[in-house]
């Protein structure tokens, strides 16, 4: 039987994926950096009233950093350690962790070039 909890997933994994969709990705710095990487906050409002809310590590020039085997890439693009995608309705409130929160994260990032969404956020707020 579909439990409240299990309605909300399967709800915003279809609508998240709608282009109307907003995405805001910004800097959040209650975390320090750890070497080359920095968490970020990827905040998605759907139409239908449901806000989901998760924080990523990032680092911006992957590749290179990689290949210059800095500190922090290996944290690149993984959900921030005891953390998990966090979906709020009108109704309820619920925090999804594990593979049910990388199936969340999965369908937000779908179609998405999160990448050039984060580097163009960065470079309006350093002017």
């Amino acid at each position: 039987m579909f439990t409240e909890r299990d309605k909300i997933k399967e709800f915003t994994e279809f609508f998240v994926q709608k282009p109307e969709t907003q995405c805001m990705v910004f800097k959040n710095n209650n975390y320090a950096p750890v070497g080359a990487s920095v968490v970020m906050t990827y905040q998605y409002n759907l139409p239908e009233g449901i806000e989901v809310i998760y924080n990523k590590w990032y680092v911006e020039c992957f590749d290179m950093a990689k290949r210059m085997e800095l500190p922090g890439v290996e944290h690149h693009n993984k959900l921030l350690k005891g953390s998990g995608v966090n979906i709020r309705s009108k109704k309820s409130a619920y925090i999804f962790y594990g593979k049910e929160a990388e199936s969340i994260i999965n369908a937000c990032e779908l179609n998405r070039d999160i990448e050039s969404c984060i580097v163009s956020n960065y470079n309006k707020i350093v002017r």
